[in-house]
């Protein structure tokens, strides 16, 4: 009875098993294949912007501190007091050429010239003397010579004896001396006069020093003497600058400058038009800012330095302002008195048909470029020159290509990419490389 228990359980867990096994080889057969699903390309969202040729106007800019072109170091030329000086003789003030200043006392140098001036009279007396002398002499000389002619012939007659002719003689001998005296003493008058008039001259020289007059129109910057004071010769009286010109020395680096005298010229070229003033042909703007507004003044290149520093490697350029004071407005346009720091900005000829970018759309010598598909395709950028923020290109990208000004992380050639044109960054570009309003 167990044993067929046993059997009749085997049994009946045989067709549950079979089912299984029967159902796992059935179910692929019946069972519907997996839908294939479609793959779709992301564009990647970027800004761009459509190059085209700009008329370029290359410049650069530097720094530096304003100084007057001409400055005067009033030193006086001979000691003495102080008798006078002039009400315009202070800080700050403004004197035109010619105007007095200060007076130094010229009693002791009036006196000099006095003395002079008595001893060239007193001289021309003794020429006087002496002339009257000589023509006296002169006559005296020729009765001398007369009478030994007569002395001679009664000589020869036997009428007179030989120590009468030879006392005739010594006299003849002595009124010859007479004369050639009286006629040093002229010679050595006349040395002795043109002596006294050299004294003259500088007796007359010291007395106009005493008074210090203005070579021409300057501020005064450092007075240091005053009334009654005692100055010795050499001694620095005061400081001026001059109101004609205003320059300014400013470094540039010399990459910077190429662009603007042309990139076949080199440093050659800048040095060499050194030698003329304005030969550069560079225009140049001088720009004072304050905390509410830039002051601009128009300027001109006046000279080169004939160095560059070692340390910088910078060129030194002087430019400068005519007439500064002239142009300056009472709360507007203050003058460019000395030490005022400005900004130099020099403004090259313009270059023509140049392809423009950003700085920022050059990715270490790469630029990104879009096809006529949308796809990035990069390529390698030959920078002519950048300046600020925009770089001009000899070779990379041509008119009427978008290029990419956004960020694009990772960069893959091929990638689609869904292109903005991007018009404030595109004005920027133009207004930087132009110096107009892009908007058009």
């Amino acid at each position: 009875m167990g044993v067929t228990k046993k059997w009749l359980w085997r049994f009946w867990i045989i067709p549950p098993v079979a089912i299984g096994l029967a159902a796992i080889f059935l179910a692929p057969m019946v069972k519907n294949p997996p839908q294939k699903s479609k793959v779709v390309e992301r564009a990647v969202s970027v800004r761009t912007i459509t190059v085209k040729k700009l008329k370029v106007f290359p410049r650069t800019i530097g720094f530096g501190r304003t100084q007057p072109g001409r400055t005067w170091q009033a030193v006086t030329e001979v000691a003495g007091q102080i008798i006078w000086v002039s009400e315009k003789l202070k800080n700050g003030h403004f004197t035109n050429a010619g105007d007095e200043l200060l007076r130094v006392d010229d009693a002791s140098y009036r006196l000099s010239l006095a003395q002079i001036e008595a001893q060239l009279n007193a001289s021309h007396v003794k020429d006087r003397t002496t002339q009257t002398s000589l023509v006296i002499a002169k006559k005296n000389l020729a009765l001398l010579n007369a009478d030994l002619g007569r002395k001679q012939t009664l000589v020869s007659k036997g009428s007179t004896s030989k120590a009468a002719l030879e006392t005739t003689q010594r006299a003849v001998l002595s009124g010859e001396a007479t004369v050639q005296n009286l006629i040093n003493s002229l010679a050595i008058n006349r040395a002795e006069r043109k002596v006294l008039l050299t004294q003259k001259a500088g007796a007359e020289l010291d007395l106009s020093h005493t008074v210090i007059k203005a070579p021409f129109n300057v501020r005064l910057t450092d007075v240091r003497v005053n009334r009654a004071q005692f100055v010795n010769k050499g001694q620095i009286l005061f400081l001026a600058d001059g109101m004609e010109v205003a320059e300014v020395a400013a470094q540039f680096p010399i990459g910077k400058l190429r662009p603007l005298i042309g990139g076949n010229k080199g440093l050659a070229g800048l040095t060499a038009g050194a030698k003329v003033p304005g030969a550069l042909g560079l225009e140049a703007v001088f720009k004072l800012h304050s905390g509410t507004h830039t002051v601009k003044w128009k300027a001109r290149v006046d000279r080169v330095s004939g160095t560059i520093d070692p340390q910088t490697q910078t060129l030194g350029v002087v430019v400068a302002v005519d007439k500064p004071y002239l142009k300056a407005a009472p709360g507007k346009r203050p003058p460019l008195v000395r030490n005022s720091f400005v900004e130099v900005e020099l403004l090259g000829r313009p270059m023509l048909d140049q392809i423009v970018i950003p700085v920022s759309a050059i990715h270490e010598g790469k630029v990104f470029v879009l096809d006529s598909e949308n796809r990035l395709v990069i390529r390698t950028a030959r920078i002519k020159f950048s300046q600020g923020g925009f770089a001009v290109l000899s070779s990379g990208v041509k008119p009427q290509e978008r290029v990419v000004v956004s960020d694009l992380i990772p960069a893959v050639e091929g990638m689609l990419l869904k292109p903005k044109e991007d018009m404030r960054a595109k004005k920027k570009l133009i207004r930087e490389a132009t110096g107009k309003d892009g908007s058009k």
